[in-house]
């Protein structure tokens, strides 16, 4: 650990204890011993101090927040370096003296459970007010998240400068090689796609922030991160859920903080009138004085994000998603840092390869004869789909094959099915995004009873279940549109593979009795009422079909 108790700095400084601990950064409560006050004291950790452009940043980092007077900013007092003169520069410690927070950090009060949205607005409206003092001097913070969010009696107080840059610069993250310093759930696009400093890039984790005190989650699925990062660049953010007093334009709002391209985002005194006005609360924004203005922000109507852009917004989108294309191609990947935060002190870095698409499906098949249509040996069956993969499904096509003389008579809940060499392709009315499924019906007949096989969906094979289901008993209803993909516990047990032929494993009676003809049960059939061979699954996809395509 740097640092140890009762150790004195620049013959001023008593450290007491560690209140934060990273793998770059140590936070201790100190005594400073001259103004008679508890203060904050980061001190690099262990050889990180002895390296020069660590020493370079974190100095650049008090010199930035020295400058940054403003309510919701952790306040900066001092800067030295510590150490025995006679070892040279490398020998010395550098520290950055700091106000001491008395409060919970954001990180942890979001352990707890959801908050109020009200609680939630107040909370990003300062954080934003903080920010909008931040860029009308230059600065780009860069790295805002719950662990960099201090709740303290006072309000807010935004922690950590120490990747910021200034706006209009070269990207830090281009001088060091394309390492990138941050938390992979709180990148913005443009620093994945490398180019200049923005302001921007702070109101789209303003937007992140906000969407994650109003909902306890992200607006994306994501199990790694990998896919979180991937999502920053190619997956639109799910829109605001409805929250029962929540005014619409937050909603609004914070779409438009999320969006890919930085040009269209808010700015940040924007977005910190918007949700201040939404609980009436008041922040200091730039040319303000903190001390007298007591205004309540009227809130600004944000551009109906409705509207259908223009031909000439819609050349300008894409001439930027092409100017960030020639960025991200300009930026050659060696790996990507991930910079966790403890009350200020970064905890070290984890290294990911350029993203790839994760496929996966699951299919249950429920399937029954219909009363009185044995002669046409007529069926009627459902199937549910579930994306089981990382990216958004628009479309999604299902495959499967049909057994031999079986026929689709009608097909509801899809936008359009029709039989090809192969088998029957299905393509679904509305995106399937992950984690979420959809069910269909489908009536046919001829052949025998036994279901469907192969399913594929967009070209990858699926975890598909069979459920038998006698005549007459219910099926799963039609979903109508997307719902949440069925949880393993609700989906058809898995069963042993099915006989060539038809019919159970010699010995076993079928629930209810053997069929009829069939006294002895030992799988007969009878012209009336054959046997269905229902009943089996098939493993989850080993492979895709067809290598995923990226789209830029």
């Amino acid at each position: 650990m740097s640092g140890a108790a009762d150790e004195v700095l620049g013959n001023r400084y008593r450290l007491i204890a560690p209140v934060g601990t990273g793998g770059m950064a140590v936070v201790w409560r100190a005594r400073d011993l001259v103004l008679d006050r508890d203060v904050a004291v980061k001190l690099l950790a262990g050889e990180l101090a002895t390296k020069p452009g660590n020493r370079e940043r974190i100095r650049a980092e008090a010199q930035v927040v020295a400058r940054l007077q403003h309510p919701n900013i952790t306040a900066v007092h001092d800067y030295g370096e510590a150490g025995d003169l006679a070892e040279g520069r490398n020998g010395r410690r550098p520290y950055v003296v700091m106000e001491l927070l008395d409060g919970e950090l954001l990180s942890n009060r979001l352990r707890t459970g959801l908050m109020s949205w009200r609680r939630a607005t107040q909370i990003c409206a300062q954080v934003a007010a903080g920010l909008a003092a931040a860029h009308e001097r230059g600065v780009v913070h860069r790295d805002i998240k719950p662990s960099n969010i201090m709740l303290t009696s006072a309000g807010a107080k935004i922690l950590d400068f120490g990747v910021a840059g200034l706006t209009g610069s070269v990207d830090p993250d281009d001088e060091r090689d394309g390492t990138v310093f941050g938390t992979p759930a709180y990148l913005a696009p443009e620093r994945l796609l490398g180019g200049s400093v923005v302001a921007a890039t702070d109101v789209y984790t303003v937007g992140l922030l906000a969407y994650r005190c109003l909902t306890d989650r992200l607006p994306w699925h994501a199990d790694t991160p990998t896919q979180m990062i991937a999502n920053h660049v190619y997956e639109p953010p799910h829109p605001l859920p409805e929250i029962p007093g929540l005014p619409a334009e937050i909603g609004r709002l914070v779409g438009r903080c999320l969006a890919k391209d930085p040009d269209a985002r808010p700015p940040a005194v924007e977005v910190a009138r918007v949700l201040a006005a939404a609980t009436g609360i008041h922040v200091v924004l730039p040319g303000e004085d903190g001390s007298t203005t007591q205004e309540v922000h009227a809130p600004v109507q944000p551009p109906d994000t409705h509207t259908e852009p223009s031909r000439g917004q819609r050349s300008g989108q894409r001439s930027g998603q092409r100017s960030g294309q020639r960025s991200g191609q300009r930026r050659t990947w060696t790996a990507a840092a991930v910079l966790l935060a403890a009350a200020g002190a970064t905890t070290g870095m984890i290294v990911w390869q350029p993203w790839a698409a994760k496929t996966g499906c699951r299919v249950d098949f429920y399937i029954r004869p219909e009363e009185g249509g044995f002669a046409e040996r007529k069926f009627e069956a459902r199937v549910t789909v579930a994306n089981a993969g990382n990216r958004t499904l628009d479309p999604w096509v299902l495959l499967f094959r049909l057994p031999g003389g079986q026929a689709i008579d009608r097909m509801d809940g899809v936008l359009s099915h029709r039989a090809e060499i192969g088998g029957i392709r299905v393509t679904g009315e509305e995106p399937l995004p992950p984690g979420k499924a959809v069910t269909f019906g489908i009536n046919g007949s001829g052949g025998e009873p036994i279901p469907p096989e192969g399913f594929a969906l967009n070209e990858t094979d699926c975890d598909t279940r069979i459920s038998e289901q006698g005549p007459g008993s219910l099926l799963p209803g039609l979903t109508g549109g997307v719902v949440d993909a069925p949880a393993d516990e609700e989906r058809p047990p898995s069963l042993r593979p099915r006989r060539p032929g038809g019919g159970p494993p010699p010995g076993e009676v079928p629930p209810g009795g053997p069929p009829h003809g069939d006294p002895d049960g030992r799988g007969g059939t009878h012209p009336a009422m054959p046997w269905p061979s229902y009943g089996y699954s098939t493993p989850p996809a080993q492979r895709t079909r067809k290598r995923p395509r990226v789209r830029a």
